[in-house]
């Protein structure tokens, strides 16, 4: 089992969420970006939470920072979401990241 380091990056009022998804072994990461909209929209409908949201589908891409070759980017936005609020298998993510240069 790789040791993945989870760390927020951004976090402040009125800005998307932001987390960095490190693999301890080979240092490569998959930053996560999850849209103020969602956040908002689940806000607005009572029966949803944002935070549990935020940490399943974080909890779901750790077997995919595992396997990460290179650095990437996920953005999380309702295109990607859609309206059921369902957290991303790491399988329907992967094709979903964009490679990032550091």
């Amino acid at each position: 089992m790789v040791n993945t380091k989870m760390e927020r990056t951004e976090a402040r009022a009125g800005k998307n969420t932001e987390w960095r998804l490190s693999n301890g072994e080979n240092g490569h990461f998959l930053n996560v970006i999850f849209s103020k909209e969602i956040e908002n929209e689940m806000k607005d409908n009572r029966n949803f939470s944002f935070n549990r949201f935020e940490s399943e589908q974080l909890n779901r891409l750790r077997p995919l920072v595992e396997t990460l070759e290179s650095n990437y980017e996920l953005i999380l936005d309702n295109n990607v979401i859609g309206s059921d609020f369902l957290p991303l298998s790491s399988k329907d993510a992967a094709h979903l990241l964009k490679k990032v240069a550091v």
